[in-house]
């Protein structure tokens, strides 16, 4: 795929689900067990709210085509979990952790003309 400038990036919390409750203590109590099956993905999916809360948008020179992308040339910590175009095209938006952000700010910083912050948008190969 072509290579595109990064022009900016925009920074938002990401929005937190309600809060659950975990009632498996107040049946413990009165006696009542049982296996809770959905307990592993609850709590990965709280985990993972909780530590990548930025949601940050990549502002680049060209739009994208909806899809997942890695975008070559950014630092590894912010290309972790990759970049998702939403279904009408254009910037690509990332949930990063704190310390993603600052790696991202930083490697911004170092680079502060626009020209030298070029990123190569690549979406992953699926084999079926």
């Amino acid at each position: 795929m072509y290579e595109t400038e990064v022009v900016g990036l925009s920074v938002r919390p990401r929005r937190k689900g309600w809060p659950t409750l975990d009632l498996g203590p107040f049946f413990m109590f009165f006696g009542v067990s049982g296996t809770d099956h959905g307990r592993e993905a609850r709590m990965e999916k709280r985990f993972e709210q909780e530590y990548f809360s930025n949601a940050v948008t990549l502002h680049l020179a060209s739009a994208l085509e909806p899809g997942i992308y890695t975008l070559h040339g950014l630092p590894d910590e912010a290309n972790r979990r990759g970049w998702t175009v939403g279904p009408g095209g254009g910037n690509p938006t990332g949930h990063l952790s704190a310390d993603g952000l600052e790696v991202l700010r930083e490697w911004m910083r170092r680079k502060p003309a626009q020209r030298d912050r070029r990123v190569r948008p690549e979406a992953p190969s699926h084999s079926t």
